[in-house]
């Protein structure tokens, strides 16, 4: 058993308020759960307006499996119309 893990900073510009932030991460959030079948959640930044960090876990035995699944969820993250990716980095324990 595999388990890939993922940390990615964002960046809300259009947030305004916690709300705001709440609303746009959770549609991010939901989306990803659906598609990829992953752990996921705001791990830092909870009380800041315009930035974030979420934490993703993924379990497999296929280590290109967990590796695509990360990339692809990097590629999804990156043309979301409202959230800019700041930073990321993964790795396979």
């Amino acid at each position: 058993m595999l388990i890939g893990i993922c940390e990615i900073s964002l960046y809300l510009p259009n947030s305004n308020s916690l709300k705001d932030k709440r609303s746009i991460l959770a549609g991010y959030i939901n989306s990803l759960k659906k598609r990829y079948n992953i752990s996921i959640a705001e791990i830092d930044k909870k009380n800041s307006w315009k930035k974030s960090v979420i934490g993703i876990a993924y379990i497999n035995d296929n280590r290109r499996l967990i590796d695509s699944v990360m990339e692809k969820i990097i590629s999804d993250t990156e043309i979301q119309p409202e959230i800019q990716l700041i930073d990321y980095w993964f790795s396979v324990n």
